[in-house]
């Protein structure tokens, strides 16, 4: 939903050369951050969850209201679903809260077959008047008080690696089945949009794990597009030309993962390159927005990469390349000055005193600006970020925004802050066991 709406109301995306329109498998899928690094393509994810063909189109006919992207691309998954099993109030809500009051938002509701409940969905007050006990301060901050989402262009990350995932063989699929008769004719409805209103269009099918029956339905598609002289790709017929991986490439059988994603991303992107007239908008002041929005994608990774660490050595030298962390450490009950972990550590953030049964340390852009004595009760206070304070007191708080991170009372607790990104990175815990630190990461 906060990716429609911010489509529309952030006047920066009204500059977006590429408009990607879909489902999950957009959001997903397409990697905007990769098409800008690697092409300078300034591209939009305007997408919702099982966005119905219907939807779409109101989607797009609202968004040439205020701007013509210079490529639209659908991805075209939701074709192979069912005119009406497809809708549910949630998909409604995620498309219907984000658009602007119009013409375009109110037919699209009465589509879904909501016309009773209308109200509800032109006036969300009627939808969230019980969520009152459930406010924070965010709520009531633009931005919920997070600089990022002025930049977001609604590119989600998805880490998790299945243990399998059916990777199809459908190249030989020939059969064609006919399309449901309302996603058929807002599929056609698009073309025509597109082509009246001279926007070039593209129909996808963002990789994922398809059956004989979706594959059919994709063939019908396409010899429909082809009528009307519009591409339509299959990027299922040819995982080998991106190296697509069934194993490591899938957070689960519809989505790809970030992995994925950028591979994939990469792939088309090389493709719209060669085959449209698409400008580099890197280094453009109009496109800061899209700078920003990789960077912050870049640190994700990064952040995301860095718990999956398991090696001690490696996770702290991973945290001390780091821009931006804030890193709280205190070290508790029977550990030695010359234990191995202890001098580890003390070594990677420049720890020159350190202090028995109780110590405390604060480690910003990788200069010390704390430490205590565990026989003095001091209690350190700072503000972190954008409405984030650090609280530290010995042996008994090491909190960020009232929520204590400290896991063992035997041992060494650390938890990471990353300023840029604004959120709680990592909270790990070294337990002391046979008279050492074990350097085994916990969470």
């Amino acid at each position: 939903m906060y990716g429609v709406k911010s489509f529309f109301k952030d006047n920066s995306n009204r500059y977006t050369d590429v408009l990607f329109v879909g489902s999950s498998h957009v959001h997903y899928g397409i990697d905007t951050t990769v098409l800008y690094k690697n092409y300078g393509i300034a591209s939009y994810n305007l997408a919702s969850s099982l966005a119905t063909f219907w939807s779409m189109y109101f989607y797009i006919k609202e968004t040439i209201q205020y701007q013509k992207p210079s490529l639209l691309i659908v991805d075209v998954f939701t074709i192979n679903r069912d005119d009406e099993s497809i809708v549910s109030d949630n998909i409604i809500d995620r498309f219907s809260l984000g658009v602007p009051l119009s013409f375009n938002k109110v037919n699209a509701i009465m589509l879904e077959g909501k016309k009773n409940m209308l109200h509800n969905y032109i006036n969300p007050l009627y939808l969230f008047h019980n969520r009152y006990d459930g406010l924070n301060y965010a709520d009531f901050l633009r931005y919920k008080g997070r600089d990022r989402y002025k930049y977001y262009k609604h590119n989600l990350i998805r880490y998790n690696i299945p243990k399998s995932v059916y990777e199809p063989n459908i190249k030989n699929i020939k059969e064609r089945i006919k399309l449901y008769s309302k996603s058929e004719d807002y599929y056609l409805k698009i073309i025509k949009l597109s082509i009246e209103n001279n926007i070039p269009i593209l129909f996808i099918v963002i990789p994922y794990s398809l059956n004989e029956k979706d594959q059919k339905m994709f063939n019908e598609a396409e010899r429909i597009a082809e009528e009307y002289n519009v591409p339509f790709i299959n990027f299922n017929l040819d995982y080998d030309d991106y190296n697509l991986n069934f194993s490591e490439d899938f957070y689960d059988g519809g989505h790809l993962n970030y992995k994925g994603a950028a591979k994939f991303t990469r792939y088309l992107g090389k493709y719209l390159k060669e085959n449209y007239d698409l400008p580099d908008r890197r280094g453009d002041p109009k496109y800061y927005s899209w700078e920003m929005n990789a960077k912050y994608h870049d640190k994700d990774i990064y952040n995301i990469e860095l718990k999956q660490y398991t090696n001690l050595n490696e996770y702290m030298e991973k945290v001390k390349n780091a821009d931006d962390y804030v890193i709280g450490i205190t070290m508790l009950g029977n550990y030695q000055k010359n234990d191995r972990v202890v001098q580890s550590i003390a070594t990677n953030f420049n720890i020159n005193n350190i202090y028995l049964k109780n110590a405390s340390y604060v480690v910003d852009n990788n200069k010390l600006i704390y430490s205590s004595d565990g026989s003095n009760q001091y209690l350190f206070h700072k503000e972190i970020g954008s409405y984030t304070d650090l609280v530290v007191q010995n042996g008994q708080r090491l909190s960020i925004n009232r929520k204590n991170y400290i896991k063992t009372k035997n041992g060494i607790n650390i938890v990471i802050y990353d300023k840029f990104t604004e959120e709680i990175v990592d909270n790990i815990y070294l337990e002391y066991k046979e008279k050492t630190i074990n350097p085994t990461i916990k969470r």
